[in-house]
């Protein structure tokens, strides 16, 4: 008698929607990581600059209304092709250059996170008052609160499939490496409506504005690298890195 021997891909005991309110002091904010998202060196941010972010920083916590989820979505629902994930009967059109860092993934996670409705009318106030410099400041450690909320919910995505032995790769958004900002009408599709409060406008943005979205790839056989920029087409992005030139000499 033969018998057929088949491999059984292992599932996350739930892959139900997870939604979190990340605890402000959990998360990296302070002065240098301000002036890192600004654009400077720490320590050599203008004086005003510096006071105004001193001043800041403490009243973050009044305004921000930080919320992440994640769905890992069932491995038999997820087919990985040269352009596309398939996810059952939707198609996110993520392109080669992403689908390429996911191809070993048993399944993806589908994630967003949002500094909330505070931070955004803050910022807006200020300018509005006329004070340009404090309303790009908060702005900015705005973009950083989502930045941070996406990496603190990584290690909950991470301490989810660890048990069965998976790891994850880096995070890919709509906007970035070939995927096409309409692509978050199929994203969002997975996600219950008004997931973590955030809506989209017609046009495929984000509301609120100081939210982020994307996937993340699981399973036995992935990895996060450490530099994602190379990957990457968006030349003038602010937030991108430099490859050490030990990296750059190996490509």
């Amino acid at each position: 008698m033969i018998f057929e021997t088949r491999t059984v891909i292992p599932e996350p005991a739930s892959i139900d929607v997870e939604s979190f309110s990340p605890p402000l002091p959990e998360l990296l904010l302070d002065r240098r990581a301000v002036e890192h998202d600004l654009g400077y060196h720490s320590g050599t941010a203008p004086e005003p600059v510096i006071a105004a972010i001193d001043e800041l920083l403490p009243r973050v916590a009044s305004h921000a209304q930080l919320q992440c989820g994640f769905r890992i979505l069932p491995p038999s629902s997820v087919v990985i092709g040269p352009e596309s994930v398939s996810c059952g009967s939707v198609s996110l059109s993520m392109g080669s250059v992403i689908t390429k860092q996911l191809k070993s993934s048993s399944s993806i996670a589908i994630y967003v996170s949002t500094a909330g409705h505070g931070m955004e009318r803050w910022a807006n106030q200020l300018m509005a008052a006329g004070d340009m410099m404090q309303g790009f400041v908060v702005d900015t450690i705005a973009s950083g609160l989502v930045e941070q909320a996406s990496l603190w919910l990584e290690k909950k995505i991470a301490a989810s499939v660890k048990p069965i032995g998976w790891s994850l790769t880096n995070r890919y958004s709509p906007g970035y490496c070939d995927w096409p900002v309409s692509d978050q009408h199929n994203l969002f599709s997975l996600l219950p409506a008004g997931f973590c409060g955030i809506t989209l406008t017609s046009s495929a943005l984000m509301v609120p504005v100081k939210s982020l979205s994307g996937v993340i790839g699981v399973g036995s056989g992935v990895k996060r690298g450490a530099y994602q920029c190379s990957i990457c087409d968006l030349k003038d992005c602010y937030r991108r890195r430099e490859e050490p030139e030990e990296l750059e000499e190996q490509r």
